[in-house]
């Protein structure tokens, strides 16, 4: 699975990697590979898999999937 850390999402990567490659055993819910990966879910505003949006605590994914993960973002007037 290829799992792209956008923003300030890649600092929760031990090695601060923006773009990780990811062999899963099986088919998971993201937001349990999260919590395995110890990426904070509050921490995301979008999810997408495969170019499509999804939920993080229901999307299932595997070693296929396209997986971006967007941050909030704030800042203006």
């Amino acid at each position: 699975m290829h799992l792209h850390l956008a923003g300030h999402l890649a600092w929760y990567d031990t090695q601060k990697r923006s773009r990780l490659l990811i062999q899963l055993a099986q088919p998971m819910v993201l937001g349990d590979l999260l919590r395995d990966l110890g990426i904070p879910i509050a921490e995301i505003a979008v999810a997408t898999v495969n170019g499509e949006a999804v939920d993080v605590e229901t999307a299932r994914v595997s070693n296929t999937d396209r997986v971006e993960l967007f941050p909030p973002v704030g800042g203006g007037k």
